[in-house]
């Protein structure tokens, strides 16, 4: 790169300085003063070499002073390096610029926002969605650009694996999708979706489901009176009239627990996206379901396995209700030994469910968290299952982050898990002995 003239003419100068001292001391016979005029010699030459250099670098898209001197080398090599670097963007940069072009473009807002989660860009939509300003906000927090406590949280907390859904803004039904995907190394890509109607529309089906099941529950308290007045007036030996009466009540104690189960199923719904902070103490939990489900089911035997001294930030009547249908679900549906099980894995503590019954088919397994699906129709009206137990368990572990796991194999049982995040556990204190 650089060439040999350059160390040349650079031994050039310093021979010409030393040579002048020699000069000045054959001349004046001072040693000191010879060596100082061979240092001020060389600090002018290389002074006047780095002021340029200076200057130079203040503008570089200027051409370099080339003229004769040796440091016009160096500056011609910078110069023709900086040439080639400057003459088009780089390469990990071109895709991120082709990206940024591609999503100008799109009818879709999106946005970016880098490590510090602050606004980088934006495109029209985005803009045109939120009501906002690039100009305005570029450099702010995302959670001052589209303001709520809950988005705060999402954002601080970087766990992206399921899009928030917010209502930002003073009007209430406005309602928004955030989904967030790596971009780049450290950035963030934020796609924000209007979503108001279909808010709207899941909003009506809870409210007419809530409105419904309310309803039916005064005619069928009053039907289930004149049953009961009925079987207590109605002589012994009328056996026909007997099942009759038995039947309507078995009917009408199952349609009550089905409208219990829609109502409490639309309340999970309705504030399945509140912070739920609670510290519950999940052995102490355990310990009161087993003790409860064992009074209902004197006959069955329900062991509880609890190595695990976490406990749990949540809704301590939404998990009672989370865990009392998975081990009602397993004391209908087997015969054998209930096994609950509350112990630590690597991702969270876990909570597992555990029956030696007949299993379920895998084809099965991805819809048993369906509203009314069942496995088997006839073996459900002999249980008396409603068909909305499991889809309240899958509803209370998205409100407290957790996942659903099935494990089961036909004819040796099944085995239901909630596993929740660190980040949900706390250290318990000290519980009761078991």
């Amino acid at each position: 790169m650089t060439p040999p003239s350059f160390f040349i003419l650079e031994f050039r100068r310093l021979v010409v300085a030393v040579g002048l001292a020699g000069v000045y001391w054959l001349i004046k016979g001072d040693w000191k003063l010879s060596i100082a005029l061979c240092v001020a010699c060389l600090a002018l030459s290389w002074g006047w070499q780095l002021a340029r250099l200076y200057r130079w670098l203040a503008e570089p898209d200027d051409l370099p002073p080339i003229g004769g001197s040796s440091i016009g080398s160096v500056l011609h090599d910078v110069y023709v390096l900086r040439s080639r670097t400057t003459s088009g963007p780089a390469p990990t940069q071109r895709p991120q610029l082709h990206l940024k072009k591609s999503l100008a473009s799109m009818r879709d807002a999106a946005l970016i926002i880098n490590s510090d989660h602050r606004l980088v860009w934006c495109n029209d939509a985005a803009e045109y969605l939120l009501g906002i300003r690039f100009e305005e906000e570029e450099g702010k927090t995302l959670s001052d650009v589209i303001p709520g406590k809950q988005l705060k949280r999402y954002v601080k907390r970087e766990v992206f694996q399921k899009p928030l859904r917010i209502k930002p803004g003073p009007d209430p039904e406005f309602c928004v999708q955030l989904e967030f995907a790596h971009f780049g190394s450290d950035d963030r890509l934020v796609f924000v979706k209007d979503v108001t109607e279909q808010d709207k529309l899941e909003r009506m089906r809870r409210d007419f489901v809530g409105n419904v099941s309310h309803e039916l529950r005064t005619p069928l308290t009053v039907i289930k009176g004149y049953i009961e007045t009925l079987q207590s007036f109605i002589d012994g030996s009328d056996r026909t009239l007997q099942r009759s009466l038995w039947s309507m009540d078995t009917q009408v104690n199952r349609m009550e627990r089905l409208i219990e189960d829609l109502l409490w199923l639309s309340r999970i719904e309705s504030i399945e996206g509140e912070r739920k902070d609670d510290e519950i103490h999940v052995a102490d939990l355990l310990v009161d379901v087993r003790d409860n489900l064992a009074a209902a089911w004197p006959e069955r035997e329900i062991q509880l396995d609890i190595s695990s001294n976490r406990g749990i930030l949540g809704s301590a009547l939404e998990l009672r209700s989370a865990i009392s249908n998975l081990v009602v679900n397993a004391l209908k549906y087997s015969d054998g030994v209930v096994k609950i099980r509350w112990a630590n894995t690597s991702v969270g503590p876990s909570l597992s469910v555990e029956d030696i019954g007949q299993g379920i088919e895998p084809k099965h397994i991805p819809r048993l968290t369906e509203r009314f699906y069942r496995v088997e129709k006839s073996r459900s009206q002999k249980t008396g299952g409603t068909g909305l137990g499991l889809a309240i368990v899958k509803h209370v572990a998205v409100s407290h982050d957790a996942k659903l796991f099935v494990d089961s194999e036909v004819g040796k049982g099944s085995v239901f898990r909630l596993v929740f995040p660190n980040d949900r556990s706390v250290v318990a204190q000290e519980s009761a002995v078991i």
